[in-house]
């Protein structure tokens, strides 16, 4: 059962690993200036246009 939770754990490190390496790489990106409407949560952040 041990082996259960630390595949678990270790896909978990893995999708932190890659959502951080993919907000790294969006710093440098080009935002648009239209108004956008966001809502953030401590661990999601949604962006949408504005209405």
């Amino acid at each position: 059962m041990d082996w259960v939770y630390r595949g678990f754990e270790t896909s978990l490190l893995g999708l932190a690993l890659c959502l951080g390496l993919a907000a790294c790489l969006m710093l440098g990106a080009d935002r648009s200036s239209a108004p956008m409407v966001s809502v953030t949560l401590p661990m999601l952040a949604v962006t949408a246009p504005a209405p």
